[in-house]
């Protein structure tokens, strides 16, 4: 290494901090090429889509983690790429955030335990792990600032203490790096006022504190607006591909110890993870069956089964069953944006099939048709408001002037390369209904818009785009009364900033309106239900880079499709095809309620084998299920976020935020159900170092195989709440008990203490609590830290 570093001249330096790496290749050092594969490689024929990061999260299992991050690692080599762009290891504080299914939960210990099993998998394929995103980046509103492309406003800034920084957000990030990850993303937000990937104290925090000698990269395009400060500040490559806005000046002034530094960290990070002794070669197959097989068992892994009364499942193969909602084509695999995988449908059985194929006679009808995009609103809907005929008035402006056009309907697409050239900011109309009932809306747009009808407030959102690059679209939705032929008077405000314009990609700003006729759908679907033995509801949400949700609600007509169904037939089954917590108010009325997230493409087979007891859902909750949204932080505002976010005022996140801990969770951190009851005991030694020993026999009580998820909460003296610091997944066959033993040390009950300038145990008389969940008090175990 500091042979090469010598043979290298400044030239070569500069030409390397410009995005060139002949100097390297030349010597035999692979360069970074990148592919997005948090969840399986995106754009990448044949690639194998993998259960969303959720998912993962879901499973509590350090092994299935290593082998995903393996299968990711090796695929990616398969396809010719060095670096990988993952895993994502953000915190899920605000549970509307786009990107809560790409990541691993709401837990910094849960996150950064997998997280790091995920980097060492991936790493073991001699491919560079390039984890995301650093740092508090945890929301797509505002994510890349707000504005036209040549006037884009500054990101989102985030106010966050040292000591939350450290205590929370920073953990999954250190404990990856302590994994071996060579390589991470800077963010695009900012943080203090200052961009992270500009920051000198954030992008050198890492190598002070924890010895980390890899490379950074920023995000796509906004994470860097001033190119000289990110350099100097330590931000080793200008961009994802090419400068970055670099000049040939700006290096040659930036100085050698930092061009020195940079090309280090490159070069140390492709020889480190061993592409030099194991460099690329052609691309090939990326899938495998063994692969395939490992999606299968993630799928199953992480599906929590978060209700199941009087037993309904597993269900009996002569049984017949009601298929209602999306449970073919509506289906959501994964989710959108870089998270999001080319599917290859010859591989793909869907729920509708694969339960087909157990059930003794099956029903399947939609219901509803889940969180899509509706139809476009015909013109012969609209009026112009005076009444004078056909059309709809949209103010248009370029900034400068204002006109108004009259227009057909409401469908509208900027061009991308000029997208400021001329936007329409306002919408008027009468739309007026064929049929007498409740319509459904959908306003499918990259911008963000609010809409009124008959002055009440029913839509009001934001979107970077109507789809991120691949992946599900992303609608807004609502439900309306419209009497037949009675006009009401439908206003939109819209503006395009919130929307990213890259013409290759096809990202520019839109707005388009469709609808859904009263059509009996939900009718049909209750008589499906009465005739059947078992109704098994599919209910989906649409999420994933570039948009943050509206809201926890179920989209569109979905919450009063489960009503209806689980009034007409109690033995209902809701299949939560989601990308992370829902709100609802209709638990009790189900028999039973099964999360399976986005769970790539095995999920037809998967479920089968759930719901038919081949398999046992196998996940706990990675995040906590409110009884209102407004019991979790975050921004609640629809719309743009604000400019400035202050995360010290949410008080915690997750389980440990003070809306929890008032109003308890619908469903707890940590809680998921198994095919049987166990047993647990606990048997706990304290050492001299003071870290506590805790022997766990957990028995089986039921009559079917199960695995029983220990965890572990410690209660610091003087905190309001309990964290978890360790967890172990436990198989017990039936009929017999196994054991394991997990030691909580001192170090795992640590705070950010400003004087030692580092994380140290808290002295006090803390308890343990061997429990189920966040919410379970357990078996209770001292623990003491003296001063």
């Amino acid at each position: 290494m500091a042979a090469l570093l010598c043979d290298l001249d400044d030239a070569d330096r500069q030409a390397v901090a410009l995005g060139d790496f002949t100097a390297l290749t030349s010597r035999g050092i692979p360069e970074p090429h990148y592919v997005d594969a948090g969840t399986g490689l995106r754009g990448v024929e044949s690639a194998t889509a993998f259960p969303a990061g959720i998912a993962l999260a879901a499973s509590f299992d350090e092994e299935l983690a290593h082998a995903y991050g393996a299968a990711v690692g090796e695929e990616a080599r398969r396809a010719g790429f060095t670096v990988v762009l993952g895993p994502t290891v953000d915190l899920a504080r605000d549970p509307v955030g786009g990107r809560v299914g790409e990541a691993l939960g709401e837990d910094p210990h849960l996150a950064g335990t997998l997280g790091a099993a995920h980097v060492r998998g991936l790493q073991s394929r001699h491919v560079v792990a390039q984890v995301k995103h650093f740092v508090a980046y945890n929301g797509e509103k505002r994510r890349t600032g707000h504005g036209l492309e040549t006037e884009r406003g500054d990101s989102v800034d985030v106010e966050a203490s040292r000591s939350l920084l450290h205590d929370v957000y920073l953990r999954p990030f250190e404990a990856a790096v302590r994994a071996g990850a060579w390589s991470m993303m800077g963010s695009y937000n900012r943080l203090g006022g200052r961009y992270v990937c500009e920051s000198p104290e954030m992008l050198s925090l890492p190598r002070r504190l924890w010895g980390w000698r890899g490379f950074y990269c920023p995000d796509f395009i906004f994470a860097v607006r001033d190119p000289m400060k990110a350099l100097q500040a330590g931000l080793d490559l200008g961009a994802l591909g090419g400068d970055g806005g670099r000049t040939p000046d700006m290096v040659a002034s930036a100085g050698p110890t930092v061009l020195h530094d940079a090309v280090a960290n490159v070069a140390r990070a492709m020889i480190g993870a061993g592409l030099v002794e194991h460099p690329p070669q052609p691309p090939s197959q990326p899938s495998s069956e063994a692969h395939r097989e490992l999606a299968f068992r993630a799928a199953v892994g992480g599906s929590v089964l978060l209700r199941n009364a009087d037993g309904l499942l597993p269900l009996s193969p002569d049984q017949r069953v009601a298929l209602i909602g999306p449970s073919h084509d509506g289906a959501f695999l994964v989710g959108g944006g870089a998270a999001s995988v080319s599917l290859t449908p010859e591989r793909i059985t869907s729920p509708r099939d694969a339960i087909a194929a157990r059930a003794a006679g099956v029903a399947v009808v939609d219901g509803s048709l889940g969180d899509v995009p509706l139809p476009t609103v015909p013109a012969s809907a609209f009026t112009v408001p005076d009444g004078s005929g056909p059309g709809v008035e949209v103010d248009f402006t370029d900034g400068r002037t204002t006109w108004r056009e009259v227009l057909p309907r409401i469908d509208h697409a900027s061009d991308p390369s000029d997208p400021g050239a001329a936007w329409p900011r306002a919408w008027r109309t009468l739309i007026t209904a064929a049929a007498t009932g409740e319509h459904r809306l959908s306003l499918t747009l990259g911008g963000s818009a609010r809409v009124r009808l008959d002055g009440v407030e029913i839509m009001a959102g934001a979107r970077e785009a109507e789809q991120f690059i691949s992946g599900p679209h992303y609608p807004m939705q609502a439900i309306v009364h419209l009497s037949a032929g009675a006009p009401g008077l439908l206003e939109i405000d819209y503006e395009p900033g919130p929307a990213i314009s890259i013409p290759p990609m096809g990202l520019g700003p839109t707005l388009r309106l469709g609808w859904q006729q009263p059509d009996g759908r939900l009718e049909e679907a209750q008589r499906a239900a009465a005739e059947a033995d078992v109704a098994v509801v599919f209910v989906t949400v649409a999420a994933g880079e570039g948009m943050d949700r509206d809201g926890l609600s179920l989209p569109g007509d979905q919450d009063d499709l489960v009503r209806r169904v689980a009034g007409a037939n109690p033995l209902t089954l809701v299949v939560l095809n989601t990308p992370g917590a829902v709100e609802f108010d209709w638990a009790d009325e189900v028999a039973a309620i099964l999360q399976v997230w986005y769970p790539g493409e095995r999920y037809g087979e998967a479920l089968a084998a759930m719901l038919y007891g081949d398999e046992e859902p196998g996940g706990r909750l990675p995040l906590t299920f409110p009884h209102r949204r407004a019991h979790l932080p975050g921004e609640r505002r629809a719309g743009c976020a604000p400019e400035r976010v202050d995360y010290d005022a949410d008080g915690g996140i997750g389980y440990r935020s003070p809306g929890i801990a008032e109003h308890g969770a619908r469903f707890p951190f940590g809680h998921g159900l198994g095919y049987s009851p166990t047993v647990v005991d606990v048997d706990a030694h304290t050492h001299g170092d003071g870290s506590v020993q805790l022997g766990v026999t957990v028995t089986n009580a039921g009559s079917r195989d199960t695995t029983h998820v220990v965890q572990v909460y410690a209660h610091l003296e003087g905190e309001a709440t309990r964290e978890l610091v360790a967890f172990r997944r436990v198989p017990v066959a039936v009929g017999s008990s196994a054991s394991t033993v997990l030691t909580v040390h001192p170090t795992d009950l640590a705070r950010w203490n400003p004087e030692t300038g580092a994380r140290v145990p808290v002295a006090g008389r803390h308890s343990l609590h061997v429990a189920r969940d966040s919410a379970d008090e357990g078996v209770r175990v001292p623990m003491t830290i003296m001063g």
